[in-house]
């Protein structure tokens, strides 16, 4: 969990991003009506989703500009990093959830390409958490969105990009 902040801090400049979705994840979760140990679980997944990135080189992580192709490598390489990092640890399950945060229904994420039967709910949590805490904070490259914006955002991508229950939930809590 030090090493998620000291990543948050590393990337942004605060340690909040993370603290962030995994409160986000931790709402929606209690909306889905997990079970209150699942819940914890999902909120320490969320601080700990971008674990990974401790294998992404600096500059491209503070990049301004548009990614190239072995860059944007780089960067889906993150899912990976992390779920093996924590195969060995108490976290191990959130490893599997983590390596898949980036996948989508449509099948168009990755690192696997998976898609809705084959996500776990905690994946698809961590997704829209991640996505919703991103587009309503500010960035070097752009302004935060509103939350209106944000949602509807969510919305769009609802049974593509995101699961459609998941953004229903988050939709209800925020």
């Amino acid at each position: 969990l030090s090493l998620a902040e000291a990543l948050d801090v590393r990337d942004s400049g605060s340690a909040s991003h993370c603290q962030r979705v995994g409160r986000y994840a931790e709402l929606i979760a209690r909306e889905l009506g997990l079970a209150p140990d699942a819940v914890e679980r999902v909120r320490i997944a969320g601080i700990l989703h971008d674990v990974g990135r401790v294998g992404v080189p600096d500059e491209l992580l503070s990049k301004s500009g548009p990614l190239t192709d072995e860059e944007w490598g780089w960067m889906r390489s993150h899912p990976a990093v992390g779920a093996r990092m924590l195969d060995t640890t108490e976290f191990g399950d959130i490893g599997e959830w983590i390596l898949a945060h980036h996948e989508r229904p449509d099948g168009k994420g990755y690192p696997e390409g998976l898609a809705a039967g084959d996500l776990p709910i905690e994946a698809s949590i961590l997704a829209v958490a991640d996505a919703y805490e991103a587009m309503t904070a500010d960035r070097p490259y752009r302004p935060p969105l509103d939350p209106v914006a944000a949602s509807e955002e969510l919305r769009r991508g609802a049974g593509r990009q995101f699961d459609a229950r998941v953004v229903d939930a988050i939709l209800r809590v925020v």
